[in-house]
C-alpha cells in the first residue's frame, strides 16, 4: 500500500497542503497576500509577460491583472512593454518589491529552521534524502 501511486499521491497532496498553509502563516496580516508573493517570486529573474504569469499561476489574465494592479499600487512591481512588440505588457519587480520578497523568504527560512531543528537527526536526513524526488515532481 505504501508504494501505491494513488495512495501516495493522496498523502503527498495532504502533506504539501499543510506545509503551504504553515508557510502562508509567515505572511499573515501583511498587506501583500501569499499568492501575490508567489507572483513576485515569478518575477525574480526579470520582466515577464502578463500572459506568461497568468499561465504559470493557472489563472485567467483578468485575475492576474488584478493581482498586478494591487502590487503596482503598493510600489512592488512596475509595468513595461516588450521591445519586440509594444502591444505586449510586461511586469517586473521594483527595488522595494525585491527587498520585500527577500524579507518574506528570510522569514519563511527562519520559521522552517526552527521547525527542522525540532526534528531528530534521522528525520532531517530522511527529509534531505526526499528532496530530489520532490524536486523531480515539481518539474513534471
Amino acid at each position: 500500500m505504501r508504494d501505491d501511486p494513488t495512495h501516495l499521491a493522496d498523502q503527498v497532496s495532504t502533506v504539501l497542503r499543510h506545509l503551504v498553509l504553515l508557510l502562508r502563516r509567515t505572511v499573515a496580516g501583511q498587506p501583500v497576500t501569499s499568492q501575490q508573493y508567489s507572483v513576485m517570486g515569478s518575477l525574480e529573474q526579470g520582466a515577464r509577460r502578463m500572459t506568461a504569469l497568468a499561465e504559470e499561476h493557472a489563472v485567467q489574465l483578468p485575475t492576474m491583472t488584478v493581482q498586478i494592479n494591487r502590487l503596482a499600487d503598493a510600489g512592488l512591481v512596475t509595468r513595461g512593454s516588450d521591445p519586440a512588440d509594444a502591444r505586449v505588457r510586461t511586469v517586473e519587480l521594483t527595488g522595494e518589491g525585491r527587498e520585500r520578497l527577500r524579507a518574506v523568504r528570510q522569514a519563511r527560512i527562519a520559521y522552517l529552521t526552527r521547525e527542522l531543528a525540532a526534528l531528530s537527526e534521522n528525520e532531517r536526513a530522511t527529509l534531505a534524502a526526499a528532496l530530489p524526488v520532490l524536486a523531480k515532481l515539481g518539474r513534471s
